[in-house]
């Protein structure tokens, strides 16, 4: 099971003034976090690089940037897909989203498409190498706060609002949608359950599924805990072993990544 302690609290205590006897005397606010530039993660590659040389570059990236959109540049423009039957225009730059298909095939989508990652790119591409966004993370993650199901993760919400830099330090920022992951039947149900605050789970990794399925085990876990807190937790695992991300599911449809065991 997850750890539900992202963080450890702050005493409210640091930012009150005692006086004598131990009187309040004045209240003053936490100043506004100030967040340096971090600098971008990235890989080198030699040229002549083959697709398992990309591949082991790009799994060497902190995990969460294996979710997310990644800068490409190459020694000499090159071309690639942007749909089925149109190709970009030569550029030594480009950005997308690199994946693992069926068939451990690495792959690059832009969109809801995915395109085999050929071998005149590996040949050709000398880094890979972090977007860095401009939106103010701080305040990714107050958004990211008020994103959580009113009936769950109380003390999560609390915690991000109350110090969303060390949580982006620590976590990053990185969302998830389950809406395509999981029949329509299930996330009815998911939605029911943060209604209604009651016990939920759902495995695609179980003897029928697998015999019926290729890809990974999802699973999805909503309960109240001991503590009066409702929680939820969806997990991508590799079939048939306790391996893989894991992700707190804050409302029906959302998760913030957590970890990859």
């Amino acid at each position: 099971m997850l750890q539900t302690d992202l963080f450890s609290w702050q005493d409210p205590s640091d930012f009150i003034d005692f006086g004598l006897i131990g009187e309040v005397i004045a209240l003053t606010p936490a100043p506004t976090p100030i967040i340096p530039p971090k600098p971008a993660s990235s890989v080198v590659l030699k040229p002549g690089s083959s697709i398992a040389d990309v591949q082991a570059a790009w799994e060497s990236l902190p995990a969460e940037l294996q979710y997310t959109r990644i800068k490409l540049t190459f020694a000499s423009p090159v071309c690639m897909r942007v749909t089925r039957r149109k190709l970009s225009e030569p550029k030594t730059v480009h950005t997308y989203r690199l994946f693992v298909g069926k068939g451990n095939v690495l792959a690059y989508t832009n969109r809801r498409s995915g395109y085999a990652f050929e071998s005149h790119h590996a040949a050709k591409l000398i880094k890979i190498e972090e977007i860095i966004k401009t939106t103010d993370p701080v305040e990714m993650v107050r958004k990211l706060a008020n994103r959580i199901h009113p009936n769950a993760w109380g003390d999560l919400k609390a915690k991000l609002m109350a110090n969303p830099q060390e949580y982006h330090n620590n976590y990053g920022y990185t969302v998830t949608s389950i809406s395509s992951k999981f029949p329509s039947y299930v996330l009815e149900d998911i939605k029911a359950a943060f209604e209604q605050k009651t016990r939920y789970n759902y495995d695609t990794g179980g003897s029928y599924f697998a015999k019926h399925k290729k890809g990974r085990d999802l699973k999805v876990e909503c309960k109240l805990c001991d503590d009066g807190i409702y929680r939820a937790w969806f997990s991508s695992e590799f079939p048939g072993c306790a391996n893989g991300d894991y992700w707190l599911l804050i409302n029906p449809t959302t998760a913030i990544f957590k970890e990859r065991d």
